[in-house]
């Protein structure tokens, strides 16, 4: 058997070889010059999945969606110079949204730096501000060196698996970039990566806390899927003190959940309500899409907050009194063995106050012209069993929020920035790590942003992508402000007549075309079946009354 071909750099195999052996195995890697020495021996050492996406944008996401997937750490390489700055986008996204990536960037030499020369800018610490672990490797291949530089990677990795988010590893070369050696430089057996440690709580003091409070509100953000949660807020939600409010991003769900958070507060937006505001507030997991039950809870502050979480404990109803770090599935359940039911009417008066709402709703929705509510309204219940389904950000995402899921489709959502820029290129980098259908549904600006996240060679068959098209941005006809700027719409709305099939043919996906209740309830019929090749099925609302149906929609949730 020949001899493999390595980098005749020793801190290229060293990188390799310790990315390996901490169990690192995909690698995205955006194609360049400067990093050529690396990718030249992440592909030549055999022991890595290996992706190539050309766009570095649209590589950090691609990167960022495999992590989602396989909650492991995801390199994403390139070359220096301005291609390193296209990571940030996806750098803040993983940083907010606890992702596991590890940035690995080429440089030139350090001397190399403000003089003018080619693809060169001020890389070091670059994303400093929006990463968990900065460092910049020697060129130098003395035994000292070599070992810093090894402690060094082996903290990088260690911060990106301890705080689940993101690191940067720069690495300068000199010239000559692409000298080989058949000798393995470099080995190392397996190294122990660590495992994060719960805080041990005082479960006797909480328990006393608890049994003071008659009004208890448990608030889940952006979730990842867990049946152990599930169980135990489940458990939490037969206790008539306690009510229990998800998004379709917090993956839970149960019949006394408030899972449909905008269409129980229109009605109480900007009021104060001593009859609804919680004594306790115990918030869990991350961001929060409702605009609603955040001025709710500014308005109407709870006497405590606990916030529940490994990493983040933000104040974002500006009335925290305990950060508890630890597992939110870890929490939970503990809370079920450490509360007492109590004499409450607490979670009746919020189940009585849903089920006005949703009946006005609910028959309003019954009769719908075509527009973009009424796609969501079909949409949704379309979706096969155990599919992912990954939501875009602006309209779409508060659109979704406004309907019922079912517990066996998974939901994410790019929330940690929220924003526009990498929704497809996510969606693309989970479907190359599951054989479950993953469905895109996104709208158009949010579509044609990240076009090139399809500008993908592995580009798998079990993607789908639903895209909304309403002609550029109706989400600011809709929001109060823009219409009364006097600045014009035109510099709010993107409007275009731009479609999908130009670029469906570019890069080879399936491609349906709807205009109306008949071709999309058609074309759902078939959609998602298994096929060759992705698919995308645009359903054009540019015609329709999309504004104005919601306008009336929030207008009857307020009577």
């Amino acid at each position: 058997m020949p001899a493999k071909i390595r980098s005749k750099k020793i801190n290229v195999q060293l990188i390799v070889e310790a990315f390996y052996a901490m169990g690192i195995r995909d690698i995205v890697i955006s194609p360049g010059s400067r990093n050529g020495a690396l990718t030249m021996d992440f592909v030549n050492h055999g022991g890595f999945a290996m992706h190539s996406v050309v766009d570095e944008r649209s590589a950090g996401f691609v990167a960022l969606g495999m992590a989602q997937k396989t909650e492991k750490p995801v390199v994403v390489c390139c070359t220096s110079g301005s291609a390193v700055a296209n990571y940030y986008p996806a750098v803040t996204e993983a940083f907010y949204q606890n992702i596991p990536l590890i940035v690995l960037t080429a440089d030139r030499p350090a001397n190399f730096t403000d003089i003018f020369d080619g693809q060169t800018i001020r890389q070091e610490n670059l994303f400093e501000k929006h990463t968990f672990f900065n460092t910049q490797l020697s060129e130098q291949e003395d035994d000292e060196q070599i070992y810093e530089n090894f402690v060094k990677i082996k903290k990088a990795v260690f911060s990106a698996i301890e705080k689940s988010g993101p690191v940067h590893i720069n690495m300068p070369f000199s010239e000559p970039l692409y000298e080989t050696t058949a000798e393995n430089l470099i080995h190392f057996e397996q190294i122990s990566t660590p495992i994060p440690t719960p805080e041990n709580l005082d479960w006797a003091a909480l328990k006393e806390e608890l049994s003071h409070y008659r009004k208890i509100m448990i608030l889940v953000g952006v979730q990842r899927p867990s049946k152990w949660l599930s169980r135990a807020l489940k458990d939490l939600a037969k206790l008539p003190q306690i009510i229990i409010f998800t998004e379709n991003t917090s993956n839970l769900h149960d019949e006394k959940f408030i899972s449909r958070i905008d269409n129980v507060l229109f009605e109480k937006e900007g009021a104060k309500d001593d009859l609804l505001a919680p004594d306790l507030l115990i918030t869990l997991g991350q961001n929060i899409i409702s605009k609603k039950i955040k001025s709710f809870l500014r308005l109407n502050r709870p006497k405590a907050h606990w916030h529940i979480n490994e990493y983040w404990f933000p104040d974002t109803y500006f009335s925290l009194t305990k950060k508890i770090k630890q597992k939110e599935e870890i929490f939970a359940e503990a809370l079920t063995r450490n509360i007492e039911v109590q004499n409450s009417d607490y979670q009746q008066i919020w189940l009585n106050l849903r089920a006005v709402n949703e009946a006005k709703q609910n028959k309003f929705l019954q009769n719908l012209d075509f527009c973009d509510l009424w796609v969501f309204k079909e949409l949704i219940p379309s979706y096969p069993e155990g599919c992912v389904v990954q939501y875009s950000n602006s309209s779409v995402i508060r659109y979704s929020q406004l309907f019922e899921h079912r517990e066996d489709v998974k939901i994410f959502c790019n929330r940690g920035t929220s924003g526009i820029d990498g929704s497809t290129s996510t969606a693309v980098g989970f479907a190359m790590k599951t054989d479950e259908l993953v469905c895109l549904v996104t709208g158009d600006i949010s579509f044609f942003y990240d076009s090139n996240g399809l500008w993908n060679r592995d580009l798998p068959n079990n993607l789908r992508i639903v895209l909304v098209n309403n002609g550029g941005g109706d989400i600011f006809s809709i929001i109060p402000g823009p219409e009364s700027t006097g600045a014009g719409m035109a510099y709010f709305k993107t409007a275009h007549s731009l479609t999908a099939k130009p670029l469906a043919d570019l890069f080879g996906l399936d491609y349906i075309f709807a205009k109306n209740k008949a071709g999309v309830l058609s074309a759902l019929k078939q959609f998602f079946e298994p096929s060759e090749r992705a698919k995308i099925l645009e359903v054009n609302t540019k015609d329709a009354p999309n504004a104005s149906v919601m306008r009336h929609y929030i207008k009857l949730a307020k009577l």
